[in-house]
């Protein structure tokens, strides 16, 4: 234990003592540059360390970028608000190709999420036995794809942030899944191609439409500039849409991720679905509502029925699921549905609670994947009704797994509850006081969902852990150790903090979400 704590708050001291401004001089540390780095350099320097010393080597570099993300979000001027940490250079110049980083409101909460899953996944995969190097130097590139993604002012790398996260998580599924690996990461290997296709079409009209020679987000989000025509954001809000639909498994296009989620191994679970689809409502929020805002408010009421139908038909579909990882993956594509239907709110509470929807659904299903894992690894079997009794044999584990119903259900107190209140609150308002009226309808049928979540999770509860043992295995199941309860325990403390006090958090998504309305045209 003290070796590993060592490892951990060393680096994670460090970090934090490194700067104390968001100012960026020419002398200064260029903090997000960092940030995306660390992890490269921890699969680089994997390379030449042993298996044995793989987990280590990763561990340092995860809580190092877990101090760098912790003391932006310490530092950040709320009150001042927009892009802070800003670091750019010509690239391409004569393609307005920019090296341009910047984080704001929106983005700072994500960078937290990236490096406490990045950090709670090294973890919990420490005792990975079969080629140990590869599997944390893809894991690592992984991460360093999602980091650079989230903080990216230019398209050009934002794409190439977002491609360089497909063919980790591709190798990852396929080399160290189980069950049928190779499907899984064949059909999410070409679903998010196709998706990232997509994209990559959108990013190109928007550059050629616009003729000022820019790939930067802040200068396409001003139609001052770009002079995008109704019919033109009418045409290609749904590309991009559909786009980033895919990544956040939005029905029609959802079928690749419970798939993915539960043939991945445990960390790259946690990182797939607590981390790269939130990477989807980012895309919404950061890249196509304020490219195009008239098309946004043209097609968001169609794109709020898919998010409804997401909640309830995921929901129901992860009642009949016998397979634990499978309830939470479809659990995972219900809870999209609740970050889709605040941005389509088109409202500033609805926006509020999408940017908080991101973080805690990020969190929470990283959270409830580690467990999944923790409890297979330790009764061979991930079927539901095979398994019986185990809170009596192992408290902790069952400590925790009632914590995660609880938080996954929307008890208060928990993040989930927070940002799912101010998605629904946004959505009420943007029905009954001016807004889509379709929301009249879509409202009470996404509360339904809320239902339905708490039956399948309690139902787990009780089965699991409650009642005598179900086969002679389990009678030999032992409880958590101290390495596998810490990154579940500071999960699920960083989701209590935003339950508890969430106005640290609502405030400085504020900061990004109140200016991003007015560019709307929103309803407030």
């Amino acid at each position: 234990m003290t070796p590993l704590l060592a490892v951990i708050l060393a680096p994670l001291a460090i970090s934090l003592a490194l700067f104390h401004s968001p100012a960026q001089g020419p002398n200064a540390l260029p903090v997000l540059t960092t940030f995306i780095f660390l992890p490269v350099l921890a699969a680089f320097l994997t390379l030449w360390f042993s298996e044995k010393w793989a987990p280590w080597v990763n561990l340092f570099f995860a809580s190092a970028q877990l101090g760098l993300a912790l003391k932006v979000f310490f530092i950040y001027q709320t009150a001042l608000g927009g892009y802070q940490f800003i670091e750019q250079f010509p690239w391409l110049e004569s393609f307005g190709i920019h090296y341009a980083l910047g984080v704001d409101g929106l983005s700072v909460p994500l960078l937290i999420l990236v490096a406490v899953v990045y950090w709670a996944g090294v973890l919990v995969s420490w005792d990975t036995a079969s080629r140990a190097k590869e599997y944390f130097i893809f894991f690592s590139l992984m991460t360093a794809g999602a980091a650079g993604a989230f903080v990216s002012l230019n398209l050009f790398f934002f794409f190439l942030f977002y491609e360089l996260d497909i063919l980790p998580m591709f190798l990852l599924i396929g080399i160290w899944g189980s069950g049928r690996k190779q499907y899984a990461a064949t059909k999410f290997a070409l679903y998010l191609v196709g998706g990232s296709a997509l994209l990559l079409v959108g990013f190109l009209a928007l550059y050629f439409t616009s003729g000022i020679n820019s790939f930067d987000v802040r200068v396409l989000g001003d139609l001052a500039q770009t002079g995008f025509s109704p019919a033109f954001q009418n045409a290609w809000f749904p590309v991009l849409a559909v786009g980033f639909g895919v990544l956040l498994a939005l029905i029609p296009f959802h079928t690749w991720s419970p798939d993915a989620y539960a043939s991945a191994p445990t960390g790259a679970s946690m990182m797939n679905a607590g981390v790269l689809k939130t990477l989807g409502g980012y895309g919404l929020l950061r890249i196509a509502l304020p490219a195009l805002p008239d098309g946004a408010k043209h097609w968001l009421p169609f794109f709020a029925c898919l998010a409804v139908v997401n909640m309830l038909y995921a929901s129901l579909v992860a009642l009949k699921q016998k397979d634990i990882k499978y309830v939470v993956a479809y659990s995972s594509v219900a809870h999209c549905g609740y970050l889709v239907l605040g941005i389509c709110a088109l409202q500033t509470t609805g926006f509020s609670g999408a940017s908080i929807q991101m973080f805690s659904q990020g969190i929470l299903t990283a959270f409830a994947f580690g467990l999944v894992g923790l409890i297979e690894n330790r009764t061979g079997t991930r079927q539901w009704e095979q398994l019986g009794g185990l809170s009596a044999l192992a408290p902790v584990l069952g400590g925790l797994f009632m914590l995660n119903t609880m938080a996954n259900v929307g008890l208060p107190g928990f993040s989930g509850f927070t940002a799912e209140f101010m998605v629904f609150l946004g959505s009420f308002r943007s029905g009954f006081d001016g807004g889509f009226p379709i929301f009249k309808i879509l409202f009470p049928l996404a509360v339904t969902a809320i239902v339905i979540g708490a039956v399948y999770y309690l139902r787990l509860m009780q089965n699991i852990f409650f009642g005598p043992a179900r086969k002679p295995s389990d009678a030999a199941v032992q409880d958590l150790s101290f390495r596998e309860i810490l990154p579940l325990a500071f999960l699920i403390v960083l989701s209590l903090a935003v339950g508890l006090y969430p106005k640290p958090w609502v405030d400085m998504v504020n900061s990004s979400v109140v200016p991003l309305i007015d560019h709307l045209g929103g309803f407030k």
